[in-house]
This record gives C-alpha cells, sequence and structure tokens, in this order.
C-alpha cells in the first residue's frame, strides 16, 4: 500500500470488510475485490480550474452473491493511471473508499452507463478521499477463492435466453434495442479492425467474433469496441474452446448483416468458460458440430476439404443454387466447372499474398509486423529470432462458361503453391516479366475447375468459392462434357 503512508488515512486502522457488509458510516474499509470490468476513462476540463479530471468506473466482486460499481474522480493524471495498471481479472485493494447508498432518481440513469450492482451502494474514490492498489502479489495464494469468482457468474446459468429466441421475434428488435443475457460457445475470431473517426480522427478498433450455441449453431455475430476487452480477447479467447457468460448484453438489428447482433456495452458483464452443467452441456454439443462453417479462407486445411467432387455445372447453375431457384438449406456444396480464366492477378502480389501470425493464425494486415495479443508477442521475445508472421497464397480469378462469370472464386494456399509450381517466397523473387509470362500461361485457357462453395452466413458475409483442384483441357475433350443451362 504505497499510497497510504502519504494520505490522511494512515492514521486510521484499516477496517477489513466484505463488500456485503458495507454502510455508508464506515470511513476507513478495506475491501479486497476482483475486477470483473471497467469504463474508458471520460477527461474532461475542470470548472473554475485550469486541470483537467477524469472519471472512471470499476465493477468489483468478492463474492458469489454480490458486484458493485467503484466510481473514480480525480485528476487526469491519476484515473489514467488507474486505466493503465489495472487491468481486468487484477485483485485489488479498494482502501478508505466514501460509501454512498443508492439514489433511485439520480443512480436510475446509471444502469446504461455501468453494470448493474447487487448491493443498495456505489463506491467512490476522489482526489480527497480514498485510493486503490493492486492487491499484494505475495498474498495471492489466500485469495484463490476471490480468483475463482471469474468463472462464478453472480446470475444463474439456467436464466440465460436462447439466440433462437431473439431470432424469431427480430420484428421488434428493428425498431429498439434490448438487453439479455446468453450462454455462448466462440465460433470464430474476425480479423480486427482498425480506423480513425471522421470527427476528431481517433483511432478505434472493434473486434467482431461468431458466437453460437444449442439453439442457433449457425451463430450470430458479437461486436466489442472496448480496449481492454478486445485485449483480453485476443489472449484468451478461443474459437471452439472459450464458452462465454454473457451479462446485459444489447441486442440490436443490423441492416448490413440483415440478422440480430449481439453488442458489448458499458453495462456489460462476461464470465469466462463458467462453471456448471449447462457450460459443460455445450461443449459437447461443440464437439458434435462442423467447424468448416467457422473457418475463414486462410485457415482452412486441405484434409478438411472434400475429395470427391464430381456434379457438372455451369456458372449460372452454381448462381442458382446460391441464391435462385435452386435454392436448398445446405450450407455448401461443390460442382465441377469447365470455363475459362478470365482473370488472373499473379502480377500484382499485394493482391494475391496475405500475411497471418504463426502463432494464433490470425490474420494480420499487410503493413504490421506483428500480431496484436499480447500473448503472441510475448511467445516471439524470448529467444526467438525468425519472423513472427508467414505469408500464405489467396488468389482471386474469374472463371466464365457460355453462362457468365463467376467471380468470387479464390485459390487457397496449398492449391495455389500445387497450381503455381512455386511457393510464396519464391513468387515474391519473380521479376515482373517472369509474373507475367506466368499470368499468362493460365489466362485465357480453359480449365476443368473442381469448386467448393460456403454460402454467405453470419460469420461470413461473402460468398466463399474455393478452388480444389484445376487442370488445363483442350477444346475437343470441352465439347464432348460441356452442358447447356
Amino acid at each position: 500500500m504505497s499510497e497510504l503512508s502519504n494520505r490522511t488515512q494512515s492514521k486510521l486502522e484499516l477496517l477489513p470488510k466484505k463488500l456485503s457488509e458495507l454502510h455508508p458510516d464506515i470511513s476507513n474499509a478495506l475491501v479486497v475485490a476482483l475486477v470483473v470490468n471497467k469504463t474508458e476513462p471520460n477527461i474532461f476540463a475542470a470548472k473554475n480550474d485550469t486541470q483537467y479530471r477524469g472519471v472512471m468506473n470499476f465493477t468489483i466482486r468478492d463474492s458469489e452473491q454480490h458486484i458493485i460499481n467503484c466510481k473514480v474522480w480525480d485528476r487526469q493524471e491519476k484515473v489514467l493511471h488507474y486505466y493503465e495498471t489495472i487491468k481486468l481479472g487484477d485483485i485489488v485493494d479498494v482502501i478508505c473508499p466514501k460509501i454512498t447508498p443508492y439514489q433511485e432518481k439520480k443512480d436510475i440513469k446509471q444502469a446504461s452507463y455501468q453494470p448493474i450492482a447487487t448491493l443498495p451502494i456505489t463506491l467512490i474514490l476522489t482526489e480527497r478521499e480514498g485510493f486503490l492498489e493492486k492487491h499484494s502479489y505475495h498474498d495471492l495464494n489466500s485469495y484463490s477463492k476471490i480468483r475463482q469468482l471469474w468463472r462464478l457468474p453472480h446470475k444463474p446459468l439456467h436464466g440465460v435466453l436462447n439466440l433462437a429466441d431473439i431470432n424469431t421475434s427480430d420484428n421488434n428488435i428493428k425498431t429498439q434495442s434490448y438487453f439479455f443475457d446468453f450462454l455462448v460457445m466462440i465460433g470464430s475470431v474476425k480479423p480486427l479492425r482498425e480506423f480513425k473517426t471522421p470527427r476528431d480522427n481517433k483511432l478505434k478498433r472493434c473486434l467482431e467474433m461468431v458466437v453460437f450455441d444449442k439453439s442457433s449453431p449457425g451463430g450470430m455475430l458479437l461486436s466489442i469496441w472496448q480496449r481492454d476487452w478486445i485485449e483480453r480477447a485476443l489472449e484468451f479467447w478461443k474459437p471452439f474452446h472459450t464458452i462465454l457468460h454473457l451479462i446485459d448484453f444489447k441486442v440490436s438489428y443490423s441492416d448490413f448483416y440483415k440478422s440480430c447482433t449481439l453488442s458489448l456495452t458499458r453495462r456489460s458483464l462476461i464470465y469466462e468458460n463458467p462453471y456448471g452443467q449447462e457450460t459443460q452441456a455445450l461443449a459437447q454439443f461443440a464437439s458434435t458440430i462442423s467447424k468448416a462453417d467457422f473457418e475463414t479462407v486462410n485457415q482452412i486445411q486441405i484434409e478438411a476439404l472434400p475429395k470427391h467432387v464430381c456434379t457438372i455445372m455451369t456458372v449460372r447453375q452454381i448462381y442458382e443454387r446460391i441464391q435462385g431457384s435452386l435454392l436448398d438449406d445446405k450450407q455448401q456444396f461443390t460442382a465441377v466447372l469447365y470455363a475459362m480464366i478470365t482473370k488472373f492477378n499473379l502480377d500484382l502480389p499485394n493482391f494475391v499474398i496475405n500475411k497471418r501470425c504463426k502463432s494464433c493464425h490470425r490474420f494480420m494486415s499487410k503493413e504490421k509486423t506483428a500480431c496484436d495479443s499480447e500473448k503472441c508477442l510475448l511467445e516471439f521475445s524470448f529467444g526467438y529470432s525468425g519472423d513472427n508472421h508467414e505469408t500464405f497464397f489467396n488468389i482471386n480469378l474469374h472463371l466464365s462458361d457460355h453462362t457468365g462469370t463467376l467471380m468470387e472464386a479464390a485459390l487457397t494456399d496449398t492449391i495455389a503453391s500445387r497450381l503455381l509450381g512455386i511457393n510464396t517466397s519464391e513468387f515474391l523473387e519473380l521479376k515482373d516479366e517472369q509474373l507475367d509470362k506466368l499470368k499468362w500461361s493460365f489466362l485465357m485457357d480453359y480449365f476443368e475447375a473442381k469448386v467448393l462453395i460456403r454460402k454467405p452466413s453470419i460469420s461470413r458475409k461473402k460468398l466463399m468459392i474455393l478452388v480444389l483442384d484445376m487442370r488445363a483441357i483442350e477444346l475437343d475433350e470441352l465439347s464432348k462434357i460441356i452442358t447447356v443451362f
């Protein structure tokens, strides 16, 4: 407690208390608790003062039954210090806080900006009253029960809503948002999106993932904008391994995805891999479903792709089966297509080669040299001398026949390497004239292409068409087997 000697509280004898034992008359309480949520600080100019001040909120708990909010009002430097040093999952000492009772008229609006507490009090920390410190790591073993609270939700698992229930009621959700609890498994994690806001040019980050439960195995999109939860998700959460108990998650309708989506807000909480029979049942269900529907192009393994493809189809038939008169409820199908390659931009390396982390295999933008995950950065920091990323082929090509052009076809890394006869390192060493020659050895020639078509879903907004195999074909052979739609 490094600040204690510099505070007036040093004259008081600290009184260890549980959250359930606190009341406004106690001024010298010491609470040891787990941080289960925190908000990003709001910095503002103080009235009648040249200094900037800040406010943020920590949500803490020290038992299975109770959570409480701890609000910090202090100088900008102090608030930012708390924000940077205290992480989700840390055990902290809350020392001499001001304990204020719940005021219905004043605090009812706070439910939109912070998790709903289970006790009718709020802890206040200011420049003059109370402070926060990380709990002594020499004493952590004696607080193993507090650490276990990360997996012991304060709300029952059997009280969650099924994802399918909100999908069937999306007519009401189109006009307003709702907040519900869910128990879901992570199906896939999309690449982290970064962009700058047009108003203030600040960098924003958004992590999207697809989650599912037994009622909705196709999944639903979940969006996270908060920095701390993004960092934790990138470091600890894994598809088909991590189960989340989502509390007070915003449910709204997305015109872009034409479906309901989930969002983490300031009032939301997450418990990771919670203890309970419901968690075990969801894990058992997840083991029985295919991971293929959640995979992106760079995650697909050649061993998982279909081996026997024999149904001959034209371009028009393929599109009709995706969204036309031949539409069915299957998420994927295969076809043999006889067509000419009419686009194959091998002479533009930036468009045919992508990058992924060697450790977690997540997609990386071309300008980055390292993964965003702290776990991956730590893995590559000790005695590692090679690259922490690897390149892979992801080549788009157009296949045209007498009925139309298939524009979404792509060669995955293994297929492209086999077809081109070189790997990505060798490809990048080719000169312009060599790239041009390689391109025209395929362009405007006829091929037999075996393709796997995966229809758009919540985990993939775009249609995915993977070329499983290709071979050149002469016109004489083509004329004997070509079919007319």
